[in-house]
Formats: structure tokens, sequence, C-alpha cells
């Protein structure tokens, strides 16, 4: 455990006239058995500083810490991540680094190893994107990687998502109306994810570097076979029913589970999320 447990070997003397005598042992407070660590509220028994506890806060509403956006809670994060690591242990949380993207986000222990149980996990499970949603993110991380190649800022237009949308759609099922809503559900879900976010400039948006953590491809060249996988799967001809989630585990909807997807449990990347997701499978 990272906190110390002290004992106290000062005595108190008695005043003068005092019945209670001198050699008395001082009483022993819950905030006296932790060595460090100010009050910062009545009846405060925590032991962590201001700042280190508005990063640990941070880290749990996720989805993520973008440490290009706020360099000095990226510090505090570094400086204190053995303390966090092991408050975050106890919520069965493990911190995630990217040092290179200065990117933190939060994933959940593997049920196997605390007993198989997922309700242990407090990140909140995001609702799950559809097929097309589902390619248009994979799109989004390729052209995350030639912005990067590049050294360009990588940012996307309204307009360039919805010829996406478009594209994907089975042949015979483009409708503009529905692909609309389409655009705007993908758009709302990303920027809640913080995988998009907004510019200055209406309709533009920009790619947050947290993508790679949300899918974590160890070779980028994998990812247009998976969206060759999502273009041929015939389950969903709509390309509108759920099929991924973003919540740390690996998860690809069938058309027996699609019904369990309109609920939202207790991300997150995170995310938060969290929330956020290992890999992306070929759908059935």
């Amino acid at each position: 455990m990272t906190e110390e447990i002290t004992t106290t070997t000062d005595r108190v003397t008695a005043a003068p006239g005092s019945a209670s005598g001198a050699g008395r042992p001082l009483a022993v407070t819950p905030r006296d058995t932790f060595v460090d660590g100010a009050a910062l509220f009545p009846g405060d028994t925590g032991v962590l500083s201001m700042k280190v506890r508005q990063a640990l806060v941070k880290l749990l509403k996720g989805p993520y810490i973008d440490g290009g956006r706020d360099e000095k809670l990226w510090t505090t994060l570094l400086d204190n991540q053995i303390i966090l690591r092991s408050r975050l242990s106890e919520l069965f949380l493990t911190l995630q680094l990217d040092h290179e993207r200065k990117i933190a986000v939060l994933r959940p222990v593997d049920p196997e190893s605390i007993g198989g149980s997922t309700r242990s996990s407090i990140l909140r499970q995001q609702r799950a994107l559809s097929r097309v949603e589902t390619i248009v993110l994979l799109r989004l991380r390729l052209l995350l990687d030639r912005h990067v190649t590049a050294q360009t800022d990588p940012t996307i237009r309204r307009e360039e998502i919805a010829e996406l949308v478009a594209h994907y759609q089975p042949s015979g099922q483009q409708d503009a109306l529905r692909d609309s809503d389409v655009v705007n559900r993908a758009i709302t879900k990303l920027l809640a994810r913080q995988l998009l976010l907004a510019t200055g400039l209406d309709d533009v948006y920009t790619i947050s570097n947290a993508l790679p953590l949300a899918l974590p491809f160890e070779n980028i060249g994998d990812i247009p076979a998976q969206i060759e996988a999502l273009v041929a799967a015939t389950a969903d001809q709509s390309g509108t029913e759920p099929l991924i989630e973003l919540d740390g585990e690996d998860t690809v909807r069938s058309d027996d589970d699609s019904e369990d997807d309109d609920s939202v449990t207790d991300s997150s990347g995170g995310a938060a999320e969290g929330d956020q997701t290992d890999e992306v499978e070929a759908a059935k």
C-alpha cells in the first residue's frame, strides 16, 4: 500500500492540577494514522494533495486525459502515477499511458482475474457503435495516421464524414434523410467520447490523438481488411444496428445481442471514456 501507518510516541503533560497525570499516550485520530496530506475539508481522511485528487477525478470522469492540451495535469499524473495506480487498483481499474501521444486512459481489470464478475468495473459502458459508424471510426484512424506522417492537422469536415457514410451504405439502401441522421448520430457519439474534437469552425472537427488507444492496432495495415470485413457483413443491411462498444473490451455484436444495446450501464476515454475498446474483430 502507498499509505504509511505510523504510531505516536509523543506524550502529553498534564496541566497543573490535572488529574490525568503525565505520560498518558496522545489519542490517535484517523488523520494521525497517515504521514502526509493536510485536511482539505472537515472530516477529510485522505492523504493526497489537491492537484493529485483533481487528477484522479479527471481520470475517473474520462474519457481520457490529453497531456498535449493540459501540460500541468500531465506532469501531475506522471509525478504521482504510483499512488494514482494504487488508488485505481482498489477500484479494479488500471492506468494506461501513451507517452508519445501524452494520452492517459483507464481500463477495467480483466473480469476473469477477479472471479469473472463484470459488475466490479465502475466505468460507464458507452452505447454501441453501428456498422457504418464503426467503419467511419476506422477510416478516421487511417486518416489520423496519414496526418501524423505528413505532420499536418488531423481535421475532417462534416461533408467528408457524410461522404464516408454514403459510400459504405449497402447498394440500394442509400437514403439522403436517413444518411443525414446516421451522420449526426456518428458525430454526436464521437464528440461525446472525445474521439472527435470541436474546432472554432462550423462542421470542422479535429481527430483526437486518443483514437489509437480506442482502436489499438499493432499494424495499421490491418485496418483496411477490417473495413472490408464490415462492408461484407450481411446481418445488418441498414448499417445502423449496434456493432461495437468502446468500453475497454473486445465486443462485436451479433443479431441476438443487438436488443441489449439500448441500455447504458455504469467510463472514456474515458475514455473515457472511458471508454474504450481493445480491438475490432471481423463481423459475422
